[in-house]
This record gives structure tokens, sequence and C-alpha cells, in this order.
């Protein structure tokens, strides 16, 4: 069955997954792949894309008419150049490092056209994502940092199904300063990029970092690679392509004397 979402990209984007029949949760893992994250389950075995429960819970919706809008017809994908290339089920396996990519539509041209100069910026494109079902705000991207960085005071509002599954490394980080920064481990967490029809999910893994910092998290070269994603500090704008089109991603940054402002008006409402 051809759709033009993934079923972790159902899981992760689609109202209807509030009405899913969810699976029971064992302590046992679910499935012979041990280091596969299962995120219907909750648990190891197999990974989310082949999951027969979840599967069986989209097949169940499709069924009832409530996800006829992922069913390209030929008719959509005529007269929508944009939309032509949706997701048939089929990767290809990256030897190199063992991501499934899929095919054409990652080729899409991505355009920044031109604006005057009164509206070029020179600030920091600083953007929301979810990750690991959570919408998280303040994520710099840096396409100067070889990491993928989770701050701990931010990986401390996830669950314990999340942090169970932190590994320690031996990892050593440095700033552009020399200062070196303690890492708490790794972890491997789900990335949605986007808003419907324009959205992405990827698997990132983030260095946890204990470290102040007034972001969240910071995607380096690394993501921006796997999505295929492009910043442009001049336009404030992150652009990646999806099975739908190029998606646009405009920057949330606010300058941190506004954070203080806005902070201090919100406190003097309480008193």
């Amino acid at each position: 069955m051809a759709l033009t979402k993934t079923p972790k990209e159902i899981l992760f984007t689609e109202p209807v997954k509030e009405t899913f029949h969810l699976p029971q949760l064992m302590e046992e893992r679910q499935g012979p792949q041990s280091d596969k994250w299962c995120d219907f389950h909750e648990a190891y075995g197999h990974d989310t894309d082949n999951c027969k429960s979840l599967m069986r819970e989209i097949i169940a919706k499709i069924k009832a008419g409530e996800l006829n809008h992922l069913l390209p017809g030929k008719k959509y994908r005529r007269n929508d150049p944009n939309k032509r290339f949706t997701w048939q089920g089929k990767v290809e396996e990256n030897e190199t490092d063992g991501e499934c990519r899929t095919e054409r539509w990652m080729y899409a041209p991505i355009i920044f056209h031109t604006i005057p100069n009164w509206r070029l910026s020179e600030e920091p494109v600083v953007i929301s994502v979810v990750i690991a079902n959570r919408n998280i705000t303040r994520i710099y991207t840096d396409t100067g940092s070889e990491e993928d960085i989770l701050y701990l005071h931010c990986f401390k509002v996830y669950p314990f199904s999340v942090k169970d599954r932190l590994r320690y490394t031996n990892l050593k980080i440095a700033g552009i300063t020399g200062e070196s920064m303690r890492v708490v481990g790794k972890v491997k967490l789900d990335v949605t990029l986007g808003i419907h029809p324009l959205v992405r999910t990827e698997i990132v893994d983030f260095t946890v970092l204990d470290g102040r910092s007034r972001f969240n998290a910071l995607f380096g070269r690394r993501t921006l690679r796997k999505f295929g994603a492009i910043t442009s500090t001049p336009h404030a704008e992150l652009h990646f392509p999806t099975p739908n089109g190029v998606a646009v991603i405009h920057s949330e940054y606010v300058e941190p004397a506004r954070e203080r402002s806005v902070v201090y008006e919100a406190q003097k409402t309480f008193f």
C-alpha cells in the first residue's frame, strides 16, 4: 500500500494516532533485533516502520476513511509536481552508515529568493522541532559543529523510557575557546522536522551535554546532512526536502535582552 507518509511519520504527526489501540507493553524485547527501537511499543526489538501492530492500526484507520488524505491518487500525482514523488515504501540502504534514504524527492532544488537589504538578518537560525514526541524550542542550528547536542537540562524533562536509552561514552567536547565540557552520554532520538504535509522524521544520535546554555539543543552538520537541510542566516530560514515538497522553517530567535524583558513583564503580572 503506497502512502505519502511512513508509519513512523504517521505515529508522530497524525492526530488520529490518539485513537490507536496501544499494544501491551512488555519488559522483554519486542522482536529479534535488540538494537532497534519501536516508538509504538516503546521497546527494543524492531523499528517503528516495521511494527506489525502499528501497521494494523494504520490499515484499520484507512479502511475507516480517517487517513484517506495519505492515499495519493492519479489526479493528485499529475497536477501537483511538488508532490509527485510520494513515499512508495521503496528505500535504498546506505552501506556506509546503515541509513535508509528515500529516492528522487531528495534531489528537489532548494532555492532562497533575493530579499531587500533591510530584511537581511544577522541573527542565528533558531527553530522548534519535535524530539521524541515532545515539542522542543530554542534549537540552535550550527553548521560549524560536528556534534548534535542535547543539553542535560532539556534531557531531564523526558520520561524514564527515553532516559534508559542513554549510552555512556568517553567522548570529550571542547568549546571554541578550548574549555572542556562534561559529556553525560549519547542517545538516539526521533526528530520530526516541519509541519504536515511538509514533514520529515529522522533518527539523530545526540550527545547529552552538561553545560550552561540559553538553548535546549544544537543541530550540527550531521543532522543538517541527514535532513538535507540548508540554513541561511540572511534569510533567517532553514529549507529541507520532504516527500511532498521543500519545507521552509523560519527562525524563532529572540535576543537575550528581549527574553529577560518578557520574563520580567510576565513576573510583574503575578504580584
